[in-house]
């Protein structure tokens, strides 16, 4: 066991200290950087400890905030989960740090949470952390477990108040693995804005791995979202995407998906097993890739949005179709009549898988929308590397790479 003394004695306290903006001495006392283990809270997995989290939070946050450090080992959590307070921040000390959600979850809610996915935090929460920690069920850090439904790995829901002291409540999440959970990360409070989240790795969710905001309602805006892959998502085959975006102004960096689900025949602008779903307005994409999934690639539905060297890559993978799914129905990038204003720059949409080729249109714009600017190249997809009716050629800069 890591006691306080062991660990504060090392070059990690420094580092603490710094981002906390508290000194060394002041650390030290312990009224505000705490160890788990030496505050009584066990690390075998052997019964839930988010109580005890909770109580610890709750006096870190009354103080002025502070963070909690998790030693290496399985921290088992109920249904209860474990509340985000202000100003608090919760370190992993790498993936060996584990939280495992345990028991039966009844609705839909976050192991690390702000508010439940119906309502908003009570209390104002700003500038939370959560670092360097993996969240799974099961007490093999490496095998797979069953997944358990309603568990979210991540679930923010904060608003605080109706006029709060700043409108951006800036959480950061960084270095975690989220593993066999029935969704990743769901960011969806009015004040969810001005963060940061990075350095994702993700595998194995029953419906969505990430989803940002909610549709028809004002949330999770003004994010930055960077260094993640997600894999393996709507194993349970219902109409999602691996991530689902529904609000404005956030920007997305190296976010890769793949092996995304599908069941069903692809109709209009069905989210069933794509990689993106973007279903908001003014975001941007750069470097991001789609690769091998069920359904589209990247399923624009809104416009506005602007992407830079992205990659759809054998979408519509065979590995991932089951029931009325078929090859050649998904396309790389799948542009709505609703999203006027999209803006594809330096984008590629290819085949890569010769036997079992999925991928039936890479870059297809839906007929009467006329205000897109494209400019890519295709290869080796199955219908038509292009389909772009009606769009002016000045607009239409595809390079077509012909048959595989």
């Amino acid at each position: 066991m890591v006691t306080r003394a062991q660990f504060l004695g090392g070059g990690a306290l420094a580092v603490l200290a710094a981002s906390m903006g508290s000194t060394t001495a002041q650390a030290a006392d312990g009224s505000r950087l705490l160890v788990a283990t030496d505050e009584g809270i066990s690390n075998d997995g052997s019964t839930p400890v988010n109580g005890k989290i909770n109580q610890l939070s709750k006096s870190l946050a009354d103080n002025g905030g502070g963070a909690i450090v998790f030693p290496p080992g399985i921290y088992a959590v109920d249904d209860e989960g474990v509340e985000v307070r202000n100003q608090v921040s919760f370190i992993g000390l790498g993936e060996a740090t584990q939280f495992m959600p345990t028991g039966t979850w009844g609705e839909l809610a976050g192991v690390f949470r702000i508010g439940t996915d119906k309502e908003n935090n009570s209390d104002p929460v700003y500038r939370s952390g959560l670092h360097d920690l993996s969240i799974k069920p099961g007490k093999d850090a490496i095998k797979h477990a069953e997944s358990i439904e309603n568990v979210v790995g991540v679930l923010y829901n904060t608003k605080n108040g109706d006029s709060p002291a700043d409108p951006d409540a800036a959480h950061r999440i960084s270095g975690l693995t989220l593993w066999d959970l029935d969704m990743g990360i769901k960011i969806k409070g009015a004040d969810d804005q001005g963060m940061t989240v990075e350095r994702i790795r993700g595998r194995k969710f029953l419906r969505s791995a990430l989803v940002v905001g909610e549709a028809f309602k004002s949330g999770g805006a003004d994010n930055m979202f960077s260094m993640i892959d997600l894999s393996s998502a709507n194993r349970a085959k219902v109409d999602a995407a691996t991530v689902e975006l529904y609000t404005s102004n956030t920007s997305w960096s190296q976010v890769k998906t793949w092996y995304s689900k599908r069941s069903v025949a692809l109709d209009g602008d069905s989210k069933a097993g794509a990689g993106f779903y973007i279903k908001g307005t003014r975001n941007t994409f750069s470097q991001c890739d789609a690769q091998d999934n069920g359904g589209h690639g990247f399923l624009i539905k809104y416009g506005n949005n602007s992407f830079v060297n992205c990659v759809a890559d054998s979408n519509g993978h065979a590995d991932n179709l089951e029931g009325s799914a078929k090859l050649g129905e998904a396309h790389g990038f799948h542009v709505s009549v609703d999203a006027p204003g999209t803006q594809l720059i330096g984008c590629q949409a290819f085949n890569r898988d010769v036997p079992n080729p999925g991928q039936g249109v890479g870059f297809w714009v839906a007929e009467g929308n006329k205000n897109i600017i494209l400019s890519g190249n295709a290869f080796g997809n199955t219908s038509e590397n292009s389909v772009t009716k009606g769009l002016d050629a000045q607009k239409n800069q595809v390079i077509d790479g012909g048959a595989k």
